[in-house]
């Protein structure tokens, strides 16, 4: 389904920073939380109505203020939450609109946003389903070529029909960087961020080929070692079984004859 435009929001929501990662919205997306200005976001929208707003940082630092975050980010809904034995908690968030912060502030160790929401329209046209036709295309292909793709995830992918939300699952499953994703959020029309996908894939395909000519090739050159190291060993014993291959001291036994010069 794509993001609801008649769905309306809270405009003041707990903000959480995330290091590294990009939560799409129609994406089911798993966290840790361990920093204290994380867990106190968390706490603060499981006491309320679970909604949140997730934003990637921008710096390193491990107390993030206002200023760390991206302004473009997602609504999402905690589903799940348990506590993580390294005393930090793991949670399930659902992605649901994409956002704009207005303002973000920091009060003691509560990250907040007033935001508005950004909603993202899933029109079908032909254009669009030429790019969901090669992107399915393009799964396929890779599930040829990495076992890393499961069949579970294969058939998920496949039987996604709503154009948006492949484009968000794809990118989530992508091995993008994290500005890369951002960047994919970012973009206004679904056309943009179905070309975006289809770009990416095509790099993550040339990349599984490649990998997959040069493990060719050192199996290759392993077999002609092991077929040379077989030969060489068979040559040996050849030349054994002929008297040929003589050891090195009856070599040096009879090249001492040879220079004494005795006579017959």
């Amino acid at each position: 389904m794509a993001t609801d435009p008649t769905r309306t929001y809270p405009s003041d929501l707990p903000a959480l920073a995330l290091r590294d990662t990009v939560v799409f919205p129609l994406t089911l997306q798993p966290l840790t939380i361990s920093r204290p200005v994380s867990t106190e976001a968390v706490n603060r929208a499981l006491a309320s109505d679970r909604l949140i707003f997730l934003s990637l940082q921008t710096t390193d630092n491990d107390d993030p203020t206002a200023n760390d975050l991206k302004p473009v980010g997602t609504i999402a809904a905690i589903r799940q939450m348990a506590k993580a034995p390294s005393g930090g908690i793991h949670v399930i968030v659902e992605g649901l609109a994409r956002a704009h912060a207005d303002l973000v502030s920091l009060t003691g160790l509560s990250l907040r946003a007033t935001v508005t929401p950004q909603p993202e329209q899933s029109d079908r046209s032909l254009e669009v389903d030429a790019y969901v036709r090669r992107i399915q295309d393009l799964v396929e292909r890779a599930a040829s070529l990495s076992s890393g793709l499961s069949q579970e995830m294969r058939t998920l992918v496949l039987g996604i029909e709503d154009p948006l939300r492949l484009a968000s699952v794809r990118a989530t499953l992508l091995d993008l960087k994290a500005a890369e994703k951002q960047q994919l959020l970012e973009q206004h029309t679904l056309i943009e961020k179905l070309q975006a996908v289809t770009k990416a894939l095509d790099r993550e395909i040339a990349l599984l080929e490649l990998k997959g000519k040069i493990e060719s090739a050192a199996q290759q050159e392993m077999t002609d070692a092991q077929r040379q190291y077989y030969l060489r060993q068979q040559l040996k014993a050849i030349q054994e079984e002929l008297g040929e291959g003589e050891k090195p001291e009856a070599q040096e036994l009879r090249q001492r004859i040879a220079d004494a010069h005795l006579p017959e």
